[in-house]
This record gives C-alpha cells, sequence and structure tokens, in this order.
C-alpha cells in the first residue's frame, strides 16, 4: 500500500533533501498487521460458511480493527449456520452514534442467547419488525437504551414486546437518557442492573441518570441491582422473587416502602450496610417492614458506625435462619458490640442456625462479634469463616480456630469450619 503526499496549498511538490518527490511507504509492521488483519477476516468468514462444522455459538470480540460491513458479513454468515448463542463485543470506526442491527439478526429464528457490548455507548436502531422470536438470554453492556425509533418508550419495552420467551435479561453499565426506565414482562425470571463506571464524555454522563426504575415481573426469581442504577424505585408484583441483591447507590430514602415490600416474598437478601443506612427507617405513619419469607440475609459491611444499624434491622427479622456478614477490611469499633447489644443479640439469635463471616481476614474485632454470637445463639447450628487470602489462611487459621473453639457456646451442638472463601459466580 503506497501513500502519495498531497501537493501543498502553493503548487509545489514535496521534496527531499535530493529535490526527489517524497512517497510515505507504510513500516513492515503497518504491511504486517495489514496482512494478518485481512487474513483473519477471510479466515473467520470461512469457517462461519463451512457447513461440514457445527455452530451452536459464536463470540467475535474486537475493538477498532474492522469496520461495520466486516462486522454484518461475520453476523449474516453466523445467523445461516442457525446461531444459538451470539456474544459480540466490537466498537465500530466507522458508524455514527446510532448502531443498526442487522435484519438477519433480529429475524433470527435460531437464536436463544445474545449478548452485546458496543465500545463507545451506541444507540441501538432496531428494524421497524417484529423479532427475535426464540430469544431466551439478553445481555448488554454500555449500550444507550433508547430507541431511535421511538415505540411505545425505550429500548427495553421495545425487547421485552418484541421477545416472547426472554427470561434473563442483564443491563449492564448501559445509558438511560429517558429518564426513567420501566421493566414488566410476565416471561422474566432473572434481572440484573448494574452500573460499575463513570463516563468521563459530558455528552454521555448526561445520560446516565435513571431518574426512576419501574419493575413489574410477576415470575421473577431473581433480582440484582448494584451501583447507580436509579434514583428513586418502584417494585409492583413480584409475587415469584426469590433471590435479591440490592447494593445501590445514590438513590432517595423516600424508596422505603417500594424497596422492601415491593420485595416481600424475598427468601434471600443481599444488601449493603450504605443501603441500610439510607432507606430502611420508616416513617411513624409507616406500616413496619415485613419480609416473613426470607430466610438467608447477607450484610456487607463497609462502615464502623453500621454494625449498630444491623442490630436494630434484625429486629425486624426474627426467624432468619442464615447470616451472612462480609467485612471490608479496616472497619473498626466492633469491640462494643457485644458489651452495648447483648440483650437485642439473644433477640436476633432466637432462629439463626448459621452465621458465615466472609472475606475473614483474622481481625481480632470480628472475633468479638463471633464471640457475642456463640454466647447467645441456642439454635446456632453453624459458624463458618471464610478466608479471603489463602497465604493467611494456611498461616493463621490453626491459631484462630483454637481462640474461638475456647470461646462460650450456649449452643451444644454448633460446629465451627475454617475455609479458603470459593469464587461466589454470579447467578
Amino acid at each position: 500500500m503506497l501513500i502519495v503526499m498531497k501537493k501543498s496549498e502553493q503548487g509545489k511538490e514535496p521534496e527531499g533533501e535530493d529535490g526527489i518527490d517524497m512517497i510515505s511507504i507504510p513500516s513492515t509492521e503497518e504491511v504486517i498487521r495489514t496482512s494478518i488483519f485481512n487474513g483473519f477476516k477471510e479466515f473467520v468468514y470461512w469457517v462461519l460458511l463451512n457447513k461440514t462444522l457445527d455452530l451452536d455459538s459464536f463470540r467475535l470480540w474486537c475493538a477498532d480493527y474492522y469496520d461495520m460491513s466486516t462486522i454484518r458479513r461475520w453476523i449474516h454468515a453466523a445467523v445461516v449456520r442457525k446461531i444459538k448463542l451470539l456474544d459480540l463485543m466490537f466498537g465500530p470506526i466507522d458508524e455514527p452514534e446510532d448502531l443498526e442491527i442487522p435484519h438477519c439478526l433480529v429475524t433470527c429464528s435460531s437464536l436463544e442467547v445474545l449478548k452485546l457490548y458496543l465500545l463507545g455507548y451506541h444507540r441501538l436502531c432496531l428494524p421497524k419488525i417484529p423479532g427475535f422470536p426464540a430469544l431466551r438470554v439478553l445481555e448488554l453492556n454500555d449500550v444507550v437504551l433508547s430507541d431511535i425509533y421511538k415505540r411505545k418508550g425505550d429500548l427495553v419495552n421495545y425487547f421485552l414486546e418484541s421477545c416472547p420467551l426472554l427470561e434473563d435479561l442483564s443491563l449492564l453499565n448501559c445509558c438511560t437518557p429517558s429518564g426513567s426506565l420501566v421493566i414488566a414482562s410476565p416471561k422474566l425470571k432473572n434481572l440484573r442492573i448494574e452500573k460499575h463506571e463513570i463516563i468521563p464524555d459530558p455528552e454521555v454522563d448526561d445520560m446516565l441518570d435513571c431518574l426512576r426504575l419501574k419493575i413489574s415481573c410477576p415470575n421473577l426469581e431473581l433480582l440484582k441491582l448494584v451501583g447507580p442504577v436509579s434514583f428513586k424505585f418502584s417494585f409492583r408484583d413480584l409475587h415469584s422473587l426469590k433471590k435479591s441483591m440490592i447494593h445501590c447507590t445514590d438513590f432517595s430514602s423516600e424508596s422505603f416502602c417500594d424497596v422492601f415490600n415491593g420485595i416481600s416474598h424475598v427468601e434471600y437478601l443481599s444488601i449493603s450496610i450504605c443501603f441500610i443506612g439510607q432507606c430502611y427507617w420508616p416513617d411513624e405513619d409507616e406500616e413496619p417492614m415485613s419480609l416473613p419469607n426470607l430466610k438467608t440475609l447477607e450484610i456487607t459491611v463497609d462502615d464502623p458506625q453500621g454494625l449498630y444499624m444491623i442490630i436494630t434491622f434484625l429486629e425486624y427479622f426474627p426467624d432468619l435462619e442464615s447470616l451472612h456478614l462480609i467485612f471490608i477490611k479496616h472497619v473498626y469499633g466492633l469491640n462494643k458490640w457485644h458489651l452495648q447489644e447483648a440483650e437485642k443479640i439473644n433477640i436476633l439469635t432466637r432462629r439463626l442456625k448459621k452465621v458465615e463471616f466472609c472475606e475473614f481476614d483474622d481481625e481480632k474485632p470480628i472475633l468479638v462479634v463471633a464471640r457475642a454470637l456463640l454466647e447467645h445463639g441456642k439454635e446456632l447450628e453453624e459458624m463458618v469463616f471464610s478466608w479471603g487470602d489463602e497465604a493467611k489462611f494456611h498461616e493463621m487459621s490453626s491459631e484462630t480456630m483454637n481462640q474461638v473453639s475456647n470461646f462460650r457456646k450456649v449452643s451444644s451442638t454448633v460446629k465451627l469450619r475454617f475455609v479458603i472463601n470459593p469464587s461466589q459466580a454470579d447467578p
């Protein structure tokens, strides 16, 4: 490939020292890179069209190496092969802010799982036709959730209405320019909305705020909300909800009733001290919080003052059977907990059968909490110390085990376990 330098405005030819016209020749590295990319493109296309190979899934992860014509060509070839799972991550170099999904992908009758990661935050454009007849799982990353055609609201609504079989929806680091996000689907079973990063671009950052999140899904079984996903919440018809993880930030305290009463059927709840402190305190005219089916509660403790909040909060759940406490490092002030709150600890441990200290690191204040629970937990059956550091586990677990074993235990059947923290896979 040769690149000829343009003439100057004065009409002079660019000359070298010997008066020879300058011609820019690409470096050996550029030539090799171009050759590799072109060869790889043709290889991928050949593999996709080779009908002698089975093709159930196709993953394409690329940055700015290919234009959309190449990516559409690959997608079309995958659709022809009756693809079931398509995992795409790309940032097209030749597309504007709005990115059109190929017609063949929307109408693909075999596609069951679609994962789409758009580098650079693009708004999706869907053809004006019903689509995704077999789609069960949809994951959108870095997508602007606004349909360019403004059909019945936003992009999420259009997906939910167009996908009759959709059961699993994940929205990760997505933008909501409309100011509200409504998720209403009779089929949806799993919903995950997470935001973990802040976009430095002010034009994009203006679209990040979701003023209100409304969820109405009667068959929803799992709900996970992480980060600044919304300022206010409205939960309705979550009668089938069994497991909920709510680690939200930057929200209004007015959402108490909608949050906890809206998930009243939950059996497993994971929350943070920050969330408790901001939205669980009811007004005098509000009904007390009630989660009658709650059996397992997981609390992330990242605020030293929050430990005292746990006691009052747990009074709402006298029948709780399993308590998981995740202590972020350097949480101080725990040594006073059992001294000041002994009577309340006796109340909260009335039905408690299992306690687990996650990411345990042999911090003495946490052992004080463990001692308090062992001294009051009459029905306690198991206490687990899940170490987050394998090296420290091998170095210190034996000494810690001996120390805990000597604590007074009101339950004669309680078992102590010291384990290396297993990897926590997302549901």
